[in-house]
């Protein structure tokens, strides 16, 4: 029998690439997408405070020049792909712990919502031209985005919160 030490490390060498999951697996919502429900993942990560301003700053374009765009980000700040807010229904409360699915090509590239309700993929998650699903997730509801994310274009488009934002065309993104 192997001690904790010894199956954690094995579990780690063996476990398959972060990020990826193909759409097909996976407890929650794993059976072909007939129950895209996925547990609110609890406790959340902590909200994160910025640098520049303190907060979390929820419901901002985080992915934008002198923050969050790759080739152009804030000190020490990581690059994203896509970024926003989850709240819950009828409100502006975060809906921490929710999961930001984008489905692309066979896969599921997963976000969690941190405290203050903001996810965000590390730039490049989702590689090559591509016309994919978001699912946003904390059962029991699930909302699918009705139009395709599609990559390229304006770096604009990979604000979330630009078009789901105060400013923005589109409702907030909530459950």
């Amino acid at each position: 029998m192997l001690s904790r030490p010894v199956l954690a490390i094995a579990m780690c060498l063996f476990a398959c690439s972060v990020g990826e999951v193909p759409i097909n697996s996976g407890p929650d919502g794993g059976n072909g997408g007939n129950n895209p429900c996925i547990t609110r993942v609890a406790p959340p990560a902590p909200g994160h405070t910025h640098l520049a301003g303190g907060g979390t700053n929820a419901g901002l374009n985080c992915v934008n020049s002198a923050c969050h765009l790759a080739g152009s980000t804030g000190a020490n700040a990581p690059a994203y792909q896509y970024a926003g807010t989850v709240y819950i229904a009828g409100t502006r409360n975060p809906s921490a712990g929710a999961t930001v699915q984008i489905k692309a090509g066979g896969m599921a590239y997963p976000a969690i919502t941190d405290e203050a309700g903001n996810f965000s993929f590390p730039a490049g998650t989702v590689k090559g031209t591509f016309s994919a699903t978001v699912v946003v997730s904390a059962c029991p509801a699930v909302m699918t985005m009705p139009d395709a994310l599609v990559s390229g274009g304006d770096p604009v488009e990979a604000n979330c919160n630009g078009c789901h934002g105060a400013a923005g065309s589109k409702p907030p993104i909530s459950l």
